[in-house]
């Protein structure tokens, strides 16, 4: 069952603010620098799944198209992100809508989760508390563990295990220490019971 709307964008708010409340979505959404996007994401996302006809989601495609072009984030909002995402900055971020993002991720500028053909076809897989550093390429049917940390300007093009942090490229492991130091604020309540 996925989560609930409201609480999905006060996680989200929350990686930011450290407080878990609409008063801090609304102020993320009025003053934050990437936030607004994410929200409109979320809100295309729930419209689409909760079934709302074609005319109805077209306000909010537009807005979120509108955002895309002003903050350069390519980040479809039919691809498959948990909650508590952080965009850290605007500028260069392009997703493929097939990728799967995990819980508590963090995307920096001018990242790219993209797709590739040959023996690895297809797109990434992105396990939960993964970092992703300013221009990180992440590309083909890889998967990417909990907890791992890609440094800035990294070529991803292999699966990479649980809770290392990778540089290069092509990306190799450069330590072990993961993404303990990047990804904070993940200790928001779970989403209420139904």
């Amino acid at each position: 069952m996925p989560d609930p709307l409201g609480w999905t964008l006060r996680a989200d708010a929350y990686r930011i603010t450290g407080t878990m409340s609409w008063s801090s979505v609304l102020r993320q959404l009025v003053a934050g620098e990437t936030y607004a996007y994410v929200f409109w994401m979320r809100i295309c996302a729930h419209l689409q799944t909760a079934g709302v006809p074609r005319p109805l989601l077209l306000p909010a495609r537009l807005v979120l198209r509108r955002l895309r072009y002003r903050m350069g984030i390519n980040l479809p909002y039919v691809t498959a992100v948990g909650p508590g995402l952080l965009v850290g900055h605007a500028g260069g971020i392009v997703v493929n809508a097939a990728a799967v993002i995990g819980r508590n991720c963090n995307l920096s500028h001018n990242v790219t989760i993209g797709s590739t053909k040959g023996d690895r076809t297809g797109v990434p897989s992105i396990g939960d508390n993964v970092y992703l550093g300013p221009g990180a390429v992440l590309v083909g049917a890889i998967h990417i563990g909990d907890g791992v940390s890609v440094g800035a300007n990294s070529v991803v093009v292999d699966d990479v295990p649980d809770g290392v942090t990778v540089a290069g490229a092509p990306a190799r492991v450069v330590s072990r220490s993961g993404s303990s130091a990047w990804v904070n604020r993940t200790d928001y309540a779970g989403p209420p019971s139904r």
